[in-house]
């Protein structure tokens, strides 16, 4: 069955410098990427991806951070992400996706979308900790503009998602 995410990919000297960490953590194919959209909602008859491009079409340009490693409890380890429009981009998407599925979040810390980066999942006990290091080596990526979104595809459960469509965003700029 056909599954879908929309994300930011950084730059590609970003990407291959964040995908060596990864790989060097166990991914052996990393794809370095912001989560804009999680699957959930993104259904394989595609009648949201004409939505979202006219989201894309009609939002401004932003700088995004990204910041220092972080965990989500002791089961994914992620570098953290700032930029201003990050937030309202995610929020205009779940509208434009499924406004009649219930998809935006309650008022709760543990529902409340937090841009990340992940650089690995652990399945067993202490299982990041081993790469806290290896992450403090990407503490120094500069900022970049977000140019546009990334759809990312995976044909089956037994593939990987790759980049399938790429949604550029307004020419002007949100600083």
């Amino acid at each position: 069955m056909l599954r879908y995410f929309i994300a930011i990919e950084p730059p590609v000297d970003q990407r291959l410098r964040i995908g060596a960490v990864m790989r060097q953590m166990g991914d052996p194919w990393p794809v370095p990427h912001i989560t804009v959209m999680a699957p959930d909602g993104l259904m394989p008859d595609l009648a949201w991806l004409s939505r979202v491009k006219e989201v894309a079409a009609q939002s401004a340009r932003f700088a995004v951070k990204i910041g220092e490693a972080k965990t989500f409890g002791d089961r994914v380890l992620y570098l953290s992400v700032e930029g201003t429009g990050l937030s309202s981009l995610h929020e205009r998407i779940l509208e434009a996706v499924s406004p009649e599925l219930d998809l935006v979040p309650e008022s709760s810390s543990e529902q409340e979308y937090v841009p990340h980066l992940t650089l690995a999942r652990s399945h067993n006990e202490n299982g990041l900790s081993q790469f806290e290091e290896l992450a403090s080596t990407l503490g120094d990526i500069p900022p970049f503009e977000v140019i546009e979104l990334t759809v990312f595809r995976r044909e089956d459960p037994s593939t990987q998602y790759r980049a399938w469509r790429r949604l550029a965003l307004a020419h002007s700029h949100q600083y």
